[in-house]
């Protein structure tokens, strides 16, 4: 008895040494399959270079956004503090801590030699300006003057500067 295979493989062997097989490179195939895969590797590491930046800059800006905010406390804190610098309970605890007392009367200083006239007449002379005659001996400007003078030679006589 003789058995016959249930399959059997048909193999063609061709001989002709013109046709090629589907899966060999030619060169300039060869040319194209690795210029895809250099310009694909540049695509790729163009990606992951922009996603670097990218992923540094995000923690940057997390990390000046936190420093903001403390920033921001800081100086709430401080606007805080000088607040309760500048009360009144505290400005008087100081100014007695640095030797300042509290008075029940106001002395005030005299300076001899001021023209007080002339500050009445530039004060009633500031609306009417064309009243004044600079030549007058009495007038404002040289009144000022002669007390300007006055007060440097006392300040000079003062300093001991002799001009």
């Amino acid at each position: 008895m003789h058995s016959e295979p249930v399959y059997s493989p048909k193999i063609r062997v061709r001989r002709d040494g013109n046709e090629q097989s589907p899966w060999t490179f030619t060169g300039k195939s060869m040319g194209l399959f690795l210029l895809v895969i250099v310009l694909g590797g540049l695509i790729g590491s163009f990606h992951l270079n922009q996603a670097s930046y990218v992923a540094t800059a995000g923690l940057e800006i997390v990390g000046l956004t936190k420093e903001r905010e403390r920033l921001r406390q800081d100086n709430a804190e401080l606007r805080r503090r000088i607040a309760e610098m500048e009360t009144l309970h505290n400005v008087g605890r100081r100014a007695e801590e640095l030797g300042f007392i509290e008075t029940e009367s106001v002395e005030y200083l005299i300076i001899d030699k001021l023209p007080l006239e002339t500050v009445e007449q530039a004060a009633s002379a500031h609306t009417q300006v064309e009243d004044v005659d600079p030549d007058e001996p009495h007038s404002i400007s040289s009144e000022l003057a002669r007390w300007s003078e006055e007060l440097t030679d006392q300040f000079e006589s003062w300093m001991k500067i002799q001009p």
